[in-house]
């Protein structure tokens, strides 16, 4: 929850959260169609200030994603997720998460992680807040279908829980017993519809509707376009 945030401008909402590499760079990871759905050269991160009582309040930090027409952020070659690298001191601090806590699917295959089973998320569905200082609504679904799939011939799984705009580059996770242990399985890419047509005599209108099915990419495409951001 401490390295998921909010990234939005005019023309793009989503959600990101914060990798720290073994050198302490910071590194922003999201949806790559995010970041390039944003209009201009700035998009906004919605981080949180503490202060002493225990409370937060938001944060709004524009960030450079772009010089003219050049992306600044890493991209995957052919998987929709994207790294960007961020400009050190931060305005507040903030909790990262290590590279170690994104799992690779072998991490899953040890772990047993099937079908079914539970998983959790971290977003920001239709720009909506959890609270005034802009924490990431949790989200619990199941893994709908099978996550242990070769990834490379089936890069993505899907996930139960109702998915919404703004909930691209949020977390998927899952936690061991006692809530412990919890690793990043994927990022949150998009959402399925079905289309139902509406016709009379005088006019056809189209409908689309949610089927309540999140698509979520792997993390072994997180790790690789971490490292490809890296180098």
């Amino acid at each position: 929850m401490e390295a998921t945030f909010k990234l939005f401008n005019v023309n793009s909402t989503s959600t990101c959260f914060i990798i720290e590499s073994e050198e302490e760079d910071l590194f922003l990871v999201t949806a790559a169609h995010s970041l390039e759905r944003a209009s201009g050269n700035t998009a906004l991160i919605v981080l949180r200030k503490p202060h002493e009582d225990g409370s937060y309040s938001r944060l709004d930090v524009p960030l450079l994603i772009r010089k003219g027409d050049t992306p600044l952020w890493v991209q995957h070659e052919d998987q929709d997720v994207a790294v960007l690298k961020l400009n050190k001191p931060f305005p507040v601090t903030v909790s990262p998460l290590p590279i170690a806590a994104i799992s690779h699917q072998s991490h899953l295959l040890k772990r047993g992680v099937e079908i079914c089973d539970s998983l959790f998320l971290f977003t920001f569905p239709e720009r909506f807040e959890a609270n005034g200082a802009a924490f990431p609504v949790a989200r619990q679904g199941i893994f709908s279908s099978p996550p242990q799939l070769p990834y490379k011939t089936h890069p993505t799984y899907l996930a139960d829980f109702t998915t919404f705009s703004g909930d691209s580059g949020g977390p998927a996770f899952v936690v061991g017993p006692n809530k412990k242990k919890g690793s990043i399985v994927g990022v949150v890419i998009a959402k399925h519809f079905t289309k139902e047509k509406v016709s009379s005599k005088y006019f056809e209108q189209e409908f689309r509707h949610s089927l309540g099915f999140g698509v979520i990419l792997h993390g072994d495409y997180i790790l690789s376009t971490l490292r490809k951001a890296m180098k």
